[in-house]
């Protein structure tokens, strides 16, 4: 081989490599963006499943708490009906009383 010849096939060679080498750094590039895209794609599909989660636990918590709010209406309709019915009940006994003591005051 003449020095032409090998000095022609290094930089043959040399321009090989340098192809190789940008294959390579742009399926590398190719990679990393592909998986970057799933990891924003995962991200994305992550936050939507917590805010469908958010919501889900929002509407129990409504619920929930306007149970409780019957619930207590409920009771305190039955704890004022109740209340009502002993005045009602003791209403004559304590009117008697007073009268008593008013006429007993008088005499």
């Amino acid at each position: 081989m003449t020095p032409t010849e090998i000095l022609h096939r290094i930089v043959e060679t040399e321009n090989n490599a340098r192809n190789i080498y940008k294959e390579a750094v742009s399926l590398r590039e190719d990679f990393n963006d592909g998986v970057n895209a799933r990891i924003e794609e995962l991200r994305k599909q992550c936050f939507a499943e917590a805010d469908e989660k958010i919501k889900q636990a929002e509407l129990e918590a409504v619920r929930s708490a306007d149970a409780e709010i019957e619930r207590l209406d409920k009771k305190l309709e039955s704890d004022l009906a109740s209340a009502k019915q002993q005045y009602e009940n003791l209403q004559d006994v304590f009117i008697d009383k007073i009268f008593r003591l008013a006429v007993n005051m008088d005499a």
